[in-house]
C-alpha cells in the first residue's frame, strides 16, 4: 500500500472592488476549485491540470477572514504553487490570492492560522482607543474558529 503525501496551501483571498462598497465574499468551494484548476491549465497546460486534479480539494474556507486552505498532492504541488499568484477571479468576483503558508499537515496550517489571527488581533487592539472598540474586536474574533 502506498501512502500519498499532501501539501496544504494557506491563502488569503483579497477582493478587488476598485473602491466600491465591500460586499461579503460568497465563496463556494466548487468555485475555488474550478478557478484554481482553470488557472493551472492556463499556465501549465493540460498536463498541469491533470496532475493537480486528482488530489485537489479545499479543506477550509472562511468568508469572514477570507482565508482558504487548499490541499494538493506532494508531487504536483509545485505546479499549483506557481499558478496560485496568477489566479484573478473566483466565480464572477475579481480577486487576488496571496499565499501565506505551505504546510505538510492540516494541523500545522491551523497552528499557523491561530498565530496569524492572534497577531492581527494584537495589532487591532493596539489601535483601539476605547473599551467599546476592544469589545467589538473581541466579538469579531470570537466568530472565527481561532479566536480567544
Amino acid at each position: 500500500m502506498v501512502r500519498f503525501k499532501n501539501r496544504y496551501f494557506t491563502a488569503e483571498i483579497i477582493p478587488l472592488d476598485n473602491g466600491h462598497t465591500v460586499q461579503p465574499l460568497n465563496l463556494k468551494t466548487y468555485d475555488i476549485l474550478k478557478s484554481v484548476l482553470a488557472t493551472t491549465e492556463q499556465i501549465h497546460g493540460e498536463f498541469g491540470a491533470a496532475a493537480i486534479k486528482n488530489g485537489l480539494d479545499v479543506k477550509y474556507c472562511n468568508e469572514s477572514t477570507q482565508i482558504a486552505i487548499i490541499r494538493c498532492r506532494h508531487g504536483p504541488h509545485r505546479l499549483l504553487a506557481s499558478s496560485l499568484p496568477f489566479l484573478s477571479s473566483i466565480g464572477k468576483r475579481k480577486v487576488q490570492l496571496q499565499s501565506m503558508y505551505t504546510g505538510a499537515t492540516l494541523v500545522k496550517c491551523y497552528k499557523f492560522l491561530k498565530k496569524f489571527h492572534q497577531e492581527k488581533m494584537n495589532e487591532a487592539l493596539k489601535m483601539c482607543r476605547t473599551e467599546e472598540e476592544k469589545k467589538k474586536i473581541f466579538e469579531i474574533m470570537s466568530k472565527t474558529k481561532y479566536g480567544l
